[in-house]
């Protein structure tokens, strides 16, 4: 009688693909709960299979159907795991930290509703340092496993925290030192390569299509823009979240003379 696979749990966050397991795995492998993967492919999945088991974690064989019946896509590269989700932080939280640091670069989104853009983002926000990624909750698809495939894992490794409201969370940022850097591509937007980043600084991003709302908008300190030179006239918004981070990430290393000028 031939065995059924072993059924994957439901409980925890999921977590779809090897890049992004791979990630985990190195980062917090105390974290991870439960993997599976389709058994044809384990051959081509040899080392990182090896890796899991070194780390003590068994890897379940399951079937292709069921991975994507868990995960919601057949994008999964043969592998879903089952990771204990990040303990919530609070905005609170945050803002008491920022009292006793000099620097800080935050990122805050505005209606980043498409799921590969919002994984990108969080990519390019781990990559470059950012404290914390803040967005509403009424205004972004969260962290699904879509999303953490297109982050690699770092939407597991970047702080996350969502807000009901995005204009009070500026105010609120406003208050304890922090200026607000919208990115923007109108007349009056500041070109990024020769814009000097404040040291306490939350970037804020909206969507393609929208742009950012009034009321975010209204609370910008300084608007930016990026220089493009070829015959497409924009970026998406992930590319352009890699763009401004770096030009804000060389920025900070220059602040804290790390980085010869």
């Amino acid at each position: 009688m031939k065995k059924r696979p072993r059924e994957p749990s439901r409980t925890g966050r999921l977590v779809v693909g090897r890049n992004a397991l791979r990630e985990i795995l190195r980062a917090a492998p105390s974290r991870i709960l439960e993997v599976y993967t389709v058994k044809r492919d384990a051959a081509a999945a040899r080392d990182l299979i090896e890796e899991l088991q070194r780390a003590g974690l068994a890897v379940h064989y399951s079937t292709d159907e069921k991975l994507q019946e868990l995960s919601g896509t057949s994008a999964h590269q043969s592998f879903v795991a089952v990771i204990r989700p990040k303990a919530a932080r609070e905005l609170k939280e945050l803002l008491a930290a920022s009292k006793k640091r000099e620097s800080s670069l935050l990122l805050l989104l505005d209606s980043i509703q498409d799921p590969q853009n919002l994984g990108s983002i969080l990519r390019a926000a781990e990559c470059f340092g950012v404290d914390a990624v803040i967005w509403s909750k009424n205004r972004s698809p969260g962290i699904t496993p879509a999303v953490s495939k297109a982050s690699a894992g770092a939407s597991e490794l970047v702080e996350c925290i969502t807000v009901s409201n995005l204009a009070d969370t500026l105010q609120k940022l406003k208050q304890h030192d922090y200026w607000v850097v919208a990115a923007e591509n109108s007349e009056q937007a500041v070109d990024v390569s020769s814009f000097e980043f404040p040291a306490k600084c939350v970037l804020v991003l909206g969507s393609e299509g929208e742009g950012l709302h009034r009321l975010v908008k209204e609370l910008a300190d300084f608007s930016l823009k990026i220089p493009l030179s070829g015959k497409i006239g924009s970026l998406n918004v992930g590319q352009a979240a890699a763009v401004l981070l770096s030009c804000a990430a060389s920025a900070r290393l220059r602040v804290s003379g790390r980085l010869a000028e």
